[in-house]
């Protein structure tokens, strides 16, 4: 009993000291950045990516009707250095963010361009703009449903990004509607999925250490890469600053309702887990949640429904 003491002790204190000091703005209940897309008016509450790091806009369509936020781009692709459409909202904190999105072709039910996929995305604010631009500075690792190859075979994209590395891997999805959900626990992100009268299902647990307290959360979506010719595939820069407006593209990303609140642990479960598999003096929460020693089903019973 005294190492889950220390255990926890411990990482109540890592968790106060790690805390920045908050501005007004940023002290505001993390719940108020939830959207219902009830209004077109509330889209003036959300940063563009391309706005923010002036790069041309490769957002083919951004319309709210009947409550759905309805969004298509122009070729474009998130991998390594290379960027697309993303609308956001800064977040300090923990945090536990799920939406309901669906995505397919503006005529079937699913894209018919290869590498079309849209989603939950969590990016480190960037420390260049198109002006002065560098390399090897996107931190960032979303969970996105659509097709990539082959097509007419649904899947679920997840992907992270370090120092502009990017890891992906590809599991099989459904077409139609779907909930997507990222639970922030200090350095832990816990990426799930739930279909329709379905559990949530764990995709994947990443521990990211170097992500600040602050980062952005939102929408991504991107469409058509295999489209893009050489010259423009080939180099990040040239890709980001080239808007292909000729080149077709066939994803339309439907979006029900984004919506924010803090984590809600099992705090007895959490203190069991840790009891069963201490390791370490210095493990916090985020280095249980993120132990693929602990099955995702006993991490699904701490982060909840």
């Amino acid at each position: 009993m005294k190492k889950l003491f220390t255990l926890f002790s411990l990482t109540a204190a890592l968790a106060a000291t790690a805390q920045p000091q908050l501005t007004a703005s940023q002290t505001t209940p993390v719940e108020t950045n939830s959207d219902d897309f009830n209004s077109d008016a509330t889209l003036s509450e959300w940063q563009q990516f391309h706005t923010v790091e002036n790069y041309p806009d490769k957002i083919r369509s951004l319309t709210v009707k009947d409550g759905i936020l309805n969004i298509q781009t122009y070729a474009c692709g998130w991998y390594g250095d290379y960027q697309a459409p993303y609308l956001f909202k800064s977040i300090t904190g923990d945090f536990d963010v799920r939406t309901k999105v669906k995505v397919s072709g503006t005529n079937s039910d699913l894209p018919a361009s290869e590498w079309s996929l849209a989603g939950l995305m969590i990016r480190q604010a960037k420390r260049s703009t198109s002006e002065n631009w560098q390399p090897r500075q996107e931190n960032w690792l979303f969970i996105t449903t659509g097709i990539a190859e082959p097509k007419g075979v649904p899947m679920f994209e997840v992907k992270n990004t370090n120092n502009s590395l990017s890891n992906l891997k590809l599991r099989p999805a459904k077409t139609g509607w779907v909930e997507l959900r990222v639970v922030r626990v200090q350095a832990s992100f816990i990426l799930l999925y739930r279909n329709e009268g379905e559990p949530w299902t764990i995709l994947e647990r990443f521990y990211r250490p170097l992500l600040p307290p602050q980062v952005q959360v939102g929408l991504n979506a991107y469409s058509g890469w295999n489209q893009l010719p050489m010259e423009v595939k080939k180099d990040p820069s040239t890709h980001n600053t080239s808007l292909l407006k000729d080149i077709p593209t066939d994803l339309l990303f439907q979006v029900d309702y984004i919506r924010f609140q803090k984590p809600v642990l099992d705090e007895e479960k959490l203190k069991a887990l840790a009891q069963k598999t201490f390791q370490a003096p210095y493990y916090t929460a985020a280095n249980l949640l993120t132990d693929y020693a602990i099955s995702n089903e006993e991490v699904l019973e701490i982060v909840g429904n």
